[in-house]
């Protein structure tokens, strides 16, 4: 138990509506960036940029970076599929873009 529960309220003074205006605003701005990269992180099985996007708290920056420069997926469908082919070395499998369009029913 506190001894004085008044203390607290003694050494921090009271904050002024535009400064506590200022750290919501931020602190909606690191979050959402953090929440982005570290959705992608994981999407992408990225565990040490996973770790390293939870404990680093730069306001928005880190994550941004990994957003836009380190986390280069392709955008192609197609390449994805190439690139998931050569690295398992399984034959295609024919996807929706690629099948045959003929008759539907008995």
């Amino acid at each position: 138990m506190r001894k004085n529960p008044g203390s607290f309220r003694k050494r921090m003074p009271d904050i002024t509506p535009a400064r506590r205006a200022l750290l919501v605003v931020a602190i909606a701005w690191s979050l959402g960036w953090k929440g982005a990269s570290l959705w992608r992180a994981a999407k992408n099985g990225s565990k040490p940029w996973f770790i390293a996007l939870l404990l680093t708290n730069t306001l928005g920056v880190l994550d941004a970076v990994y957003l836009f420069v380190l986390d280069r997926r392709p955008s192609n469908p197609r390449l994805v599929e190439e690139t998931i082919l050569a690295a398992t070395g399984e034959p295609e499998q024919g996807g929706h873009w690629d099948e045959p369009r003929g008759p539907v029913g008995p």
